[in-house]
């Protein structure tokens, strides 16, 4: 038996020799498996470097573009091989088309290495659609990602209020300008108001079209005299957006205005007068109507008529009135806030003589003059004036006297001739009226435009006033304007030195109750001509024909 290890081996006394012949040989074996081994270990050395791989692209992903606003996104990716070689750089790249690349000049870089990464884009287009990619560099090249989409958002809309207009006690004006839709179709616009600040589009409000574009809006149904929030207001998918707060006051109620109608129809003792242009000023007219009186300043106190309500135009009769009287008139109409009046008019009822003839009166400034020259046969007090035909007769006269002219009446508006004689009694105007004296006539002719200077002179004075008293018909060669509606005719005239008449339709010749500065033999008249417009003041002798024409007392 046998005692053996690596290195030695205990042989028995008696067997070593066959031991020995033994041991060599498995020395030399053990020899020959070394060098096997060896030799297999370097070919497995050699056939393992030959089968080593060569680097490649890197294998990336693209991360889906989250936390998305109107300008920014978060993108990233997710680097999943570096293809055997270090990833020197890696990011996004993002474009308006598709598939975008670093060359687009639109990338961010996030450093290097495998796995997952993310940026943050900013400066972006709100309402745009953005492509984006990841990408990533090794030593062989660049790889992308999938290319992916989003969209940023839109905002609200941009909206400024106007300021208010055309305020009434119930409604008034706004609008919006400087619209921007914020990316997205602007669905509604207009303006809102409250009695509060701030108002919005869940209270009282307009709605005033679609789409970009300024806008026009009314307010209505207000209360008057009160404080009103105003703001303008835009709609998108993205929301609500108000302009800048304006406010405005609607107008206090206050009495109606409105304007008189001038009297028309005027008789001895009626009259028409009423109102238009009516305005309630934030209150119903309750009652419309017209006053008058004979002093100025009428009021319902005193006499007046009542002509319904609401805002129409009326008309109202006015009767029981005085011959050749003044009379002051105004229309007016009552709300809740009181009464208001119209302009005061005046007007003078009709005339009337001891013969029964009735004229028409005007007033004229301070004046009120008949508008009609003067054609009664009879003095206020009964007394005939002698009505002389005869031309001898006439020129001979010393003592009053009457005629028509060519001894032939005229027709409507024109009036008697009379000599001085006539006047110089005294009394041949109706009661109440007078033949005017010569400062009353330059108080009528200054009140046209006449200077002073120009009537205190003789002869022809002034510019045009003669047209303003010249009726517009009856006259041959050029009538006047009657702007004055004094509504002188044409008559002619009968010469005091013969007896004999002239000029009818060119000449008008009218008798002042004054006499001639030289002395008592002539008195004062003026006249005017066809073709001429200003004004003749001169004297002569009293055995003349001429017409009268009465002014109030």
């Amino acid at each position: 038996m046998y005692l053996c290890g690596f290195q030695s081996c205990v042989v028995p006394p008696l067997e070593r020799a066959d031991f020995k012949v033994s041991y060599m040989r498995m020395k030399r074996k053990f020899r020959i498996s070394s060098v096997l081994l060896t030799s297999l270990y370097l070919s497995a050395v050699v056939f393992l470097s030959g089968c080593k791989k060569d680097p490649v692209l890197p294998t990336i992903s693209t991360v889906a573009p989250a936390e998305v606003t109107s300008t920014s996104a978060v993108a990233g990716g997710n680097v999943l091989s570096d293809g055997r070689a270090a990833i020197t750089e890696r990011g996004i790249c993002w474009s308006e088309s598709a598939n975008p690349t670093v060359d687009d000049n639109k990338k961010i870089v996030n450093e290097s290495g495998t796995g997952v990464f993310s940026v943050d884009i900013t400066g972006l287009m709100k309402a745009t659609t953005y492509h984006v990619r990841a990408f990533a560099v090794n030593s062989v090249g660049i790889s992308y990602g999938e290319d992916l989409q989003f969209t940023t958002l839109a905002t609200p809309p941009a909206i400024s209020t106007w300021a208010i207009g055309e305020i009434s006690w119930t409604t008034a004006t706004s609008g919006g300008s400087g619209l921007s839709d914020g990316g997205s179709d602007i669905t509604a616009k207009g303006i809102c108001w409250s009695t509060s600040s701030g108002p919005v589009v869940s209270g009282q409000h307009t709605v005033d079209g679609t789409g970009p574009g300024d806008f026009v809006s009314s307010l209505t149904d207000l209360t008057p005299n009160t404080l009103y929030y105003v703001r303008s207001y835009a709609t998108n998918s993205q929301g609500t957006t108000y302009g800048n707060e304006v406010s405005f006051r609607t107008l206090q109620v206050v009495v109606p205005s409105l304007t008189t109608n001038a009297a028309t129809g005027i008789t001895l003792t009626e009259a028409v007068s009423g109102g238009n242009s009516i305005s309630e000023n934030g209150a119903a007219v309750l009652e419309k109507g017209i006053c008058w009186n004979t002093t100025g300043n009428p009021t319902t106190s005193g006499p007046h008529a009542s002509s319904g309500t609401g805002t129409g135009n009326f008309t109202v009769n006015i009767d029981e009135l005085s011959p050749s009287t003044v009379y002051y008139v105004r229309a007016y109409a009552r709300n809740s806030a009181g009464i208001g009046y119209g302009s005061e008019v005046a007007f003078s009822t009709d005339a009337t003589d001891i013969d029964g003839n009735i004229y028409n009166t005007i007033i004229i400034g301070t004046q009120v003059w008949m508008q009609e020259d003067l054609r009664t046969t009879r003095y206020p007090g009964g007394n005939e004036i002698p009505f002389v035909t005869d031309s001898t007769a006439w020129k001979n006269l010393t003592t009053p006297a009457c005629c028509w002219y060519d001894n032939i009446p005229q027709g409507d508006g024109f009036g008697l001739i009379y000599n001085w004689y006539t006047i110089e009694v005294g009394e041949l105007c109706p009661d109440g009226w007078h033949v005017p004296t010569d400062e009353e006539f330059k108080i009528l002719e200054r009140y046209l435009g006449m200077t002073t200077a120009e009537s205190n002179k003789t002869e022809w004075r002034g510019t045009d006033e003669g047209n303003k008293l010249k009726s517009t018909t009856s006259w041959d060669q050029a009538n006047g304007t009657n702007s004055s509606g004094f509504t002188a005719l044409g008559e002619g005239y009968r010469y005091g030195v013969y007896g004999k008449f002239y000029n009818f339709g060119k000449v008008g010749y009218w008798w002042t109750s004054s006499y001639h500065w030289d002395g008592t033999t002539k008195a004062l008249y003026r006249r005017l001509d066809s073709n001429e417009g200003r004004i003749y003041r001169e004297g002569v002798i009293k055995a003349g024909g001429k017409s009268v024409r009465c002014l109030k007392n």
